[in-house]
């Protein structure tokens, strides 16, 4: 009996020592490996957080103005996107993107300049979006096949134009593009 019970504890205790060993290991791993994983989800509940404590609400869909022209909008253009849209209020979100390097990391900084718009993925995809192109065209290939990827279809975009008025604006809004639309209609050409 007394040989027993020694082999019992033996197996018990080399059972819960592996499955502790088993428990470090995975938590080493999951550590070690999504490092970026994990930034990214300590990231995205911060902004949640800091949403949250200025009284914003992630997921309400507010009609959003994405501008990477480098310009600022002006009230004219912004009152024109918003009659052309028929938006009652509309958030202007400025992007960064700035003097990109034409090196082996030209894609990877367009796409940090992005993620650094303060937008969750629920209103990436619940909200109204419309953009004002950067004047670079090898930069707004990269963002507008990165702002595709978040929202699965091509946003709008603003089209400026020299301005023909004398209302003090260099360049006003001439149209809003539906590229979706365009998308659609070339379908019928294949």
């Amino acid at each position: 009996m007394n040989d027993l019970l020694t082999h019992l504890n033996l197996l018990t205790f080399f059972a819960i020592t592996g499955g502790v060993v088993s428990i470090i290991q995975l938590l080493e791993y999951l550590v070690t490996k999504n490092i970026p994983w994990l930034i990214r989800l300590l990231q995205a509940l911060w902004k949640k957080l800091i949403r949250t404590l200025k009284g914003k609400n992630p997921d309400s869909a507010q009609p959003i103005v994405l501008n990477f022209s480098g310009h600022p909008v002006l009230p004219g253009q912004l009152k024109t996107i918003e009659k052309l849209l028929q938006w009652p209020a509309t958030r202007v979100i400025d992007v960064q993107v700035g003097t990109i390097a034409e090196d082996k990391y030209f894609i990877a900084n367009i796409i940090k300049a992005i993620e650094k718009i303060d937008l969750s993925p629920i209103q990436w995809q619940t909200s109204s979006i419309v953009a004002i192109p950067a004047g670079y065209s090898a930069i707004w290939s990269v963002v507008l096949a990165e702002i595709h990827g978040r929202l699965g279809y091509f946003p709008d975009v603003v089209h400026l134009r020299p301005s023909s008025a004398v209302t003090g604006e260099k360049f006003e809004v001439a149209e809003i593009m539906n590229l979706r639309q365009v998308r659609h209609s070339s379908r019928d050409k294949r």
